[in-house]
């Protein structure tokens, strides 16, 4: 019986890391999209930086 509880636990344990694992990658991926949307994006811009700067 402590072989069949011990046995639960671990597989409930690793379930949780790849819950887990999985998490973290989707949330690295929307920081990824959202710098590549928001902060850099891909397509042509203006370069209005270099107007303010001289």
């Amino acid at each position: 019986m402590p072989l069949v509880i011990v046995t639960v636990f671990f597989i409930v344990l690793f379930a949780g890391e790849g819950f887990w694992h999985l998490a973290s990658l989707a949330e690295q991926d929307r920081q990824l999209r959202r710098y590549q949307a928001v902060e850099h994006p891909r397509r042509r811009t203006s370069d209005r930086y270099l107007d303010l700067l001289g």
